[in-house]
């Protein structure tokens, strides 16, 4: 009889799992593939929600973490699709060179993937209906980074970051990125920084809208000593809002942690 009820649950859990994969993909999907031009290269991209009849929602880029890959869709397209169905939201997701667009990973630096982050916001700002004065940005992990110093370039309404990753200044612009990703900088990142040390932090500490900032509990890649330097830059604490997820992962990928997520970040970028 146990073993009965153990099968049970087990093929119960599976079915959830596999309904909340089906869902999540259909969100995913239902972007319009696009294309952003960004003078000598092209970045492929996913629009969300129609031009026009979204009077009342905000537009907001979701950036993706690393994950060099040809991979194009990622957990940013569900929150992109889900925002913009349930929330009247204008939505663009990106992938970057060498992670789902055309370009060497080998080569590319964060100067590079700045400038494609740059292209992506310029694209949702002219997209018919978008109000250029409220575009919103989550950024996860390396997009979270990326968020940051986007903030210091064009104007950020609202900005939510969930485990952003922190590197040193140092091979910014001449050193690929690859050599430093995930695991490689992490006796950097377990280090106290100032904000003075970091693009990032820095960016942090003069930006002057709305943050969410999202930890997870179990995360392998960003240790907490990095989301400790990125709160104590933080200037203006009345205008942010941390969030702690225990037992979440770097990826968070278990279903329902990514609904609490999902929803807490809905929630807090429809003020």
């Amino acid at each position: 009889m146990i073993i009965i009820l153990f099968i049970l649950f087990i093929m119960i859990t599976l079915s959830i799992g596999l309904l909340i994969v089906v869902i999540a993909l259909y969100y995913a999907f239902q972007g319009k593939p696009v294309t952003i031009d960004a003078n000598k290269y092209k970045l492929n991209g996913r629009l969300y929600g129609k031009a026009g009849v979204h009077r009342h929602g905000s537009a907001i880029l979701f950036l993706s973490g690393w994950y060099p890959t040809t991979r194009r869709v990622t957990t940013s397209n569900f929150y992109a699709g889900f925002s913009a169905r349930k929330r009247n939201n204008i939505c663009l997701t990106v992938s970057l060179r060498g992670m789902g667009s055309e370009g060497d990973i080998n080569v590319l630096t964060r100067t590079d993937f700045l400038d494609d982050v740059i292209a992506a916001y310029d694209y949702l700002a002219n997209t018919e209906g978008v109000n250029k004065e409220d575009i919103r940005v989550v950024g996860e992990s390396f997009g979270g980074y990326l968020a940051c110093i986007l903030s210091t370039i064009r104007p950020v309404k609202k900005m939510a970051l969930r485990v952003p990753t922190d590197f040193s200044n140092e091979g910014f612009a001449d050193i690929p990125q690859i050599k430093m990703s995930g695991k490689l900088s992490n006796e950097w990142k377990n280090q106290k920084h100032s904000f003075a040390e970091s693009y990032a932090l820095k960016a942090i500490n003069e930006y002057t809208g709305y943050l969410m900032m999202v930890a997870s509990e179990k995360d392998n890649f960003v240790p907490i000593q990095t989301t400790e330097n990125y709160l104590a830059a933080v200037n203006d604490t009345s205008k942010l809002e941390y969030l702690f997820m225990k037992k979440a992962s770097h990826s968070m990928f278990h279903p329902k942690l990514q609904w609490d997520y999902t929803r807490k970040l809905l929630n807090w970028l429809r003020l």
